[in-house]
């Protein structure tokens, strides 16, 4: 996947991204590993498989961390109206 994709996925400006490469090395490299990684290991249009790699990576996190990704997906949720 390259860069355009990825934003596009993510639904990112593509300058944003690209900013983020000197500006914010770790999480620019940490999405550009992810989705590389992600490509070939796991089919992440598969609902199970997004999921349970959700919660793998969850699992990993200390107890604040997790809650506040719950509470930014519950917002995310609401936003949409779900």
């Amino acid at each position: 996947m390259n860069k355009s994709e990825i934003t596009r996925e993510l639904e990112l400006d593509y300058k944003t991204f690209s900013k983020w490469e000197d500006g914010r090395p770790k999480l620019y490299k940490f999405i550009i590993k992810n989705f590389y990684n992600n490509e070939k290991d796991i089919n992440l249009n598969n609902d199970n498989n997004l999921v349970k790699e959700i919660v793998k990576e969850l699992k990993k996190l200390p107890d604040n961390k997790k809650k506040k990704f719950y509470y930014l997906i519950m917002a995310e949720l609401a936003e949409m109206g779900i």
